[in-house]
């Protein structure tokens, strides 16, 4: 296992990776902790990978990173699960879109709101860790079985980020297939996931520290102390 103390670490996703559910104390804050990395925070709670109007952006966190400069040994990131939710109760809030031929046409500063997809932008994001944080380690969380999204649509949503993970050579921290966390259970909705809502149960949705503890750091940190 390497010894990464000291290394840059740039965080980018939605609530899940921010911490909502724990306090703001989220991904990055365990990993610096854990790890002794630098963290660089840009994730915010409702954001999308895709464009959808009155939420944040993660094409746009992504955008705010290379304007500022930054460097990175190690990026982590999620999305998709506000994509796949239906905020007018008709349709997801980000299409699914098709993986696109080849390495070729992606550029981020160029990504148009209008008609956004969530795989053209994923691939546009990680397009973008090629072309501006080349020697970083990438790592794609794809979030718990989560009870609070169709079943259906949120495995859709989660293989097409797999399949695009695979295409640009990054690696995925699947904790809805190699974790057993599952809030369609109540048991597990409630022991880790946060009562956000002041429903008197877990939310199913934000991992309280139980629930990071458990089943997302130990894979995140796995990965990022890898060789690989």
């Amino acid at each position: 296992m390497n010894d990464i103390k000291g290394k840059k670490l740039i965080v980018f996703g939605d609530s899940i990776m921010y911490g909502s559910g724990n306090g703001g104390f989220g991904v990055g804050e365990y990993l610096e902790k854990e790890l002794g990395l630098s963290l660089k925070k840009y994730c915010v709670g409702g954001a999308r990978t895709g464009y959808y109007e009155g939420k944040n952006w993660i094409v746009e966190q992504v955008r705010m990173s290379v304007i500022n400069k930054d460097t990175a040994d190690y990026i982590v990131l999620d999305g998709f699960t506000n994509d796949c939710y239906k905020t007018d109760g008709e349709n997801y809030d980000v299409p699914l879109g098709e993986v696109k031929q080849g390495f070729d046409g992606f550029d981020i500063f160029k990504v148009k709101k209008e008609g956004t997809t969530f795989s053209d932008c994923l691939e546009n994001i990680f397009s973008a860790f090629k072309k501006y944080f080349p020697n970083a380690k990438v790592v794609f969380v794809r979030p718990h079985n989560m009870g609070r999204r169709g079943e259906e649509i949120q495995r859709i949503y989660g293989e097409r980020a797999v399949e695009i993970c695979k295409k640009w050579g990054v690696e995925v921290a699947d904790i809805y297939s190699d974790t057993e966390l599952n809030t369609f259970l109540p048991e597990h909705r409630d022991k880790y996931t946060y009562d956000s809502y002041d429903w008197g149960r877990g939310d199913c949705t934000h991992p309280n520290a139980l629930g990071y503890e458990t089943f997302y750091i130990p894979i995140i940190s796995k990965i990022l102390r890898s060789e690989k």
